[in-house]
């Protein structure tokens, strides 16, 4: 027979047949089951026991693996193109169970009170003229529209171009090329020689070159990368109740922005990481005798920063490589996670840094005009980047993706536009049904209907997140000028050659376009900067994948495709809803050419 918590699966082993007996009593029949049930919940007890020790011990020799294995990976760091130190150390050593005599709270500390003040919002030269010595950087280049039109090709596009170690670059000739900085080439002649650490973004290092420093934002393993959409004026869900403060983030010395550093951070112990978190999201509340940005010491009491998250560790789930470090049994149940920094700068020291804000919702959102103009105004330093569709591709390809998303609940498209646009038409139909009205109206007027008949710019407002025009002429009535904005067609960012793409981004930004390095690396150029329907970037894709199968061309819009839940089909407009919506659309497009604004 097989032993206690034993189960064979398939044919049994063969066994003499038991003689039959006479049938037990009901007490005795009881009593033997009762037997069983203790051997086997002990059996399964022990099991239990034995397999928490298991995954104990598997969490030890993983970070055990992790410790063997840095050294190496800083060894191979200094082969290759960025061969200098991190410039600043690591968080040290630690354990997850926080400091000494401290109760395993939700929150151990209350969260601080919002900051209502704003950033400064000058440009780093004035800021630099005040006397600025160390501040948050407001991000001053926005790409407020629109979703699902290729902001995230765009995004990865210019965090390639436009990063700092390849803006601060130069080339150099293979022979002469020493130190580690120099680029991967197969062929002798001109390299590129890279400049990997902060102190080389320095105006001292970089000179007046201009160069692209997105926001950090940090997970819950204690790692940083940088991140594209912030939604603290609106769009969504907004964390503009939690102050400036929460868009400033934790305060980060600048090393953490290099990429070496964010790679060698990933295979730090989870134990040091999840320590230095906690460590960023203490804090103090803000003294007032000082500007609150600035550091130095702070009054009050003790309390959490807004930028930081309570972590119930029953439910969060790290990455393979750490799940096994941290016992949810034994160590604290909550931890605290860090989620957000801006760069904190010197502008005298480096005034080439550019701050993005790649929220594509703010646009036709009436909280995100709003809360900006009543704050930081318009500044004049600040540019706006908006890759638009045209509005029925914009309407259909939206609801695709958020069918892809799983987010929609309606049976097809045409049962949430009718409904939006029955309210649009209550909201003014003096307007709706005569919308080429709309370009007598002045600046007050156009402020007055966009407030009252937009709505929040949330994913589900179809219509009106499609129709651009009088968003874009709300955001010029609040002080935004003409030369301010750039247009990039979704369509045209399908087909332009890189290097078009990027001297055109330089050319409105003021962005350095390092033209030398990047001709060294005109593949991989490409493969950033180049969508699918361009065809230099079909002959590199095909290149690749000669030599990788995972090899893929970036895509401008992924979802245009997605054929899942029938998505091809729920996104079809019936025929009164599209006759209605391109009505209104053309209208809407034929005002919009007439703004005159730059295009790519």
């Amino acid at each position: 027979p097989a032993p206690v918590g034993v189960v064979y699966m398939g044919a049994a082993p063969s066994t003499p047949s038991p003689a039959p007996s006479t049938p037990p009593s009901n007490n005795i029949t009881i009593i033997s089951s009762l037997v069983g049930l203790r051997e086997v919940d002990a059996a399964i007890a022990s099991a239990e026991a034995a397999l928490q020790k298991l995954r104990q011990r598997r969490g030890l020799l993983l970070q055990w693996r992790r410790r063997r294995r840095l050294p190496k990976q800083r060894e191979g760091a200094e082969v290759g193109r960025a061969a200098q130190k991190p410039s600043c150390s690591f968080p040290p050593a630690s354990t997850v169970r926080g400091e000494p005599g401290q109760a395993d709270v939700r929150l151990r500390r209350p969260f601080c009170e919002a900051v209502r003040t704003p950033l400064p919002s000058g440009s780093l030269s004035e800021l630099a003229a005040e006397g600025v010595s160390d501040v948050a950087v407001l991000p001053s280049l926005l790409v407020p529209c629109c979703a699902h039109s290729g902001t995230t090709f765009l995004w990865r596009c210019m965090q390639y171009a436009f990063h700092p170690e390849r803006v601060c670059g130069s080339v150099a000739d293979r022979a002469g090329c020493e130190g580690g900085r120099c680029g991967k080439q197969r062929r002798s002649g001109r390299v590129a020689v890279y400049a990997p650490l902060a102190a080389d973004w320095s105006r001292s290092a970089c000179g007046s070159r201009r160069y692209l420093l997105p926001g950090l934002a940090g997970n819950v393993q204690g790692h940083w990368d940088y991140r594209k959409e912030w939604f603290f004026y609106g769009g969504g869900g907004a964390a503009w109740p939690k102050g400036w403060e929460d868009y400033a983030g934790v305060e980060l010395p600048l090393c953490y922005w290099e990429r070496e550093y964010q790679r060698l951070l990933r295979v730090r112990p989870l134990a040091d990481t999840l320590a230095h978190s906690r460590a960023l999201c203490s804090s103090a509340q803000p003294s007032g005798e000082k500007p609150w940005w600035q550091r130095g010491p702070r009054g009050g009491g003790p309390c959490t920063h807004r930028a930081c998250l309570p972590l119930d560790m029953r439910k969060i789930r790290f990455g393979p490589e750490f799940d096994g470090e941290y016992d949810r049994e034994t160590s604290p149940r909550w931890q605290v996670q860090a989620t957000k920094a801006l760069p904190r700068l010197d502008p005298s020291e480096h005034p080439g840094a550019v701050v993005p804000d790649f929220t594509p919702n703010y646009l036709c959102s009436v909280k995100s005009l709003r809360n900006l103009r009543l704050s930081v105004g318009a500044p004049r330093h600040w540019r706006l980047l908006l890759v638009m569709r045209t509005p029925l591709d914009a309407l259909t390809s939206s609801y695709k993706m958020f069918v892809q998303w799983g987010w929609v609940r309606s049976a097809n498209l045409s049962s949430d536009v009718m409904p939006q646009l029955r309210r649009l038409r209550r909201c003014n139909p003096r307007l709706y049904d005569s919308p080429e009205l709309l370009g007598s109206l002045s600046d007050e007027q156009v402020l007055r209907y966009f407030e009252s008949c937009w709505g929040d710019g949330v994913w589900r407002n179809f219509v009106t997140n499609s129709l651009h025009y009088v968003c874009l002429r709300a955001w010029i009535a609040a002080g935004f000028s003409r030369e301010q904005l750039l247009l990039l067609s979704s369509e045209k960012l399908r087909t332009l050659q890189a290097h078009e793409l990027v001297d055109a981004l330089a050319n409105f930004t003021g962005l350095h376009h390092n033209a030398p390095l990047l001709a060294t690396r005109r593949e991989e150029l490409s493969a950033q900067c180049e969508a699918p329907d361009s065809a230099a970037n079909r002959a590199a894709w095909l290149r690749r994948r000669q030599r990788s199968k995972s090899s893929k061309a970036p895509l401008v819009n992924t979802h245009r495709d997605f054929n899942g839940s029938n998505a091809q089909v729920r996104s079809r407009l019936d025929t009164n809803a599209l006759a209605e919506f391109t009505r209104l659309a053309d209208a809407h497009e034929a005002l919009l050419a007439g703004l005159g604004l730059r295009e790519v």
